[in-house]
């Protein structure tokens, strides 16, 4: 009939390539419709950040403010140590860490945490040191930081022991952070230099990888084994001698 011909030149049109995507993916089928008015049956689940270029003025604003509060201390808080995440991951790279180990202040030449504290270097009770490396490293950045460093007076006009001379307490500007600025970027000691491509050499071509990652592979497992065989090897060869 005209009516199933129709209808089936439509399905045909309607399902061929020209709406659908070629292959078996699903029919697209957006849910265009968002509940915009919070109703009985509709939450309005649609939040609109009409209010995003305001909000950045402020926050610009709350920085400034802080700045003048906390002169002439850095804005964005005390200095804080180089670590290595966890994880086999994430531990090739380097960030900022909490603050600094009890060690780590002491080899620095300070008395004790709570000084360290009230001059702008960051305390963590928690961290322990795991290796000589990061500790000099980290002992080696604070002591920059107190080279540089300009320590206020408590009560203005009338210096206390250790503390900078007025002239140099007249000039001190504020800077933004110390951990980036006074000090080299915490994430560049963690990156690794990649070695630029070059051809192999004769030794490099004649060597067995696979065989070799197969040895070192055998060694691993098999080692206590072996060291079992060669005590009782040892045991047996000393009855022998003492028969």
């Amino acid at each position: 009939s005209t009516q199933s011909t129709w209808g089936h030149l439509l399905s045909v049109y309607f399902f061929s390539g020209t709406m659908v995507k070629k292959g078996n993916n699903p029919i697209p089928n957006n849910h265009t419709r968002k509940h915009w008015n919070p109703t009985g049956s509709q939450k309005g689940h649609v939040k609109c950040h009409f209010s995003q270029p305001i909000k950045k003025v402020i926050r610009a604003k709350r920085r400034e403010t802080k700045g003048k509060r906390i002169f002439p201390r850095p804005i964005k808080g005390p200095l804080r140590p180089v670590v290595r995440p966890p994880t086999q991951r994430h531990n090739v790279r380097t960030r900022l860490g909490r603050g600094f180990t009890l060690a780590e202040i002491k080899a620095a030449g300070l008395p004790n945490a709570k000084y360290a504290r009230t001059i702008g270097i960051a305390h963590d009770h928690r961290r322990v040191n795991r290796c000589e490396e990061s500790k000099a490293l980290n002992v080696q950045r604070l002591k920059t930081y107190l080279e540089n460093l300009i320590l206020f007076p408590v009560r203005p006009f009338k210096p206390s022991k250790g503390s900078s001379p007025l002239a140099e307490c007249k000039a001190a500007k504020q800077t933004k952070s110390v951990n980036k600025t006074l000090l080299p970027n915490p994430k560049s000691y963690g990156r690794i230099k990649r070695e630029s491509p070059r051809e192999l050499t004769d030794a490099e071509k004649q060597r067995k990888i696979y065989q070799f990652l197969r040895k070192v592979q055998k060694d691993h497992k098999n080692v206590g084994k072996r060291i079992k065989k060669r005590a009782k090897r040892e045991a047996k060869a000393e009855k022998k001698k003492q028969k």
